[in-house]
């Protein structure tokens, strides 16, 4: 990825429109409460949980927004937004589930911060104990903190 259109106040913007999406998708399509806890800057695009799931943003603004969570968070959420109980979902509802999380988190991204230039890709997930993803970037990786009930989520933004 090449160097970024946006300035200081542009990706500040983007960095608050990704709290307001994780809370608002959350909250809302999950009835789940979620609390942010921090945000921190990251050497890398790192995706080291049970599961996780990243979306590449192209136009005006270039970048990748990612999740990582356990999977009993997956399952939770995806139980919640179906409306089936946890031991009812198979392997596929979870990939499709935590895929479609990141689509909207980088969704609302966008909606929140006005972004009607930027394009958010297909979903991609990653499901497994023992698998690591992680992108090379010349960006900043900023990893936003989250706790879902007894989980942690982590958001990466890579603009």
């Amino acid at each position: 990825m090449g160097s970024n259109q946006g300035d200081g106040g542009s990706l500040e913007k983007v960095f608050n429109a990704v709290q307001v999406a994780v809370v608002d998708v959350l909250s809302r399509m999950a009835m789940t409460e979620v609390v942010f806890i921090q945000r921190e800057r990251m050497p890398s695009f790192r995706i080291d949980q049970e599961a996780g799931g990243v979306v590449r943003l192209t136009g005006n603004l270039e970048g990748m927004i990612g999740i990582a969570c356990p999977m009993r968070l997956v399952q939770d959420v995806v139980s919640r937004i179906v409306g089936l109980p946890p031991d009812q979902l198979n392997d596929e509802d979870l990939l499709d589930g935590i895929a479609e999380l990141a689509n909207m988190i980088g969704g609302w991204t966008k909606s929140n911060a006005g972004l009607t230039d930027v394009r958010v890709s297909t979903p991609m997930a990653i499901v497994g104990k023992s698998l690591l993803a992680e992108w090379k970037t010349d960006r900043i990786t900023e990893r936003f903190v989250f706790q879902v009930e007894d989980s942690v989520l982590y958001v990466l933004v890579s603009l």
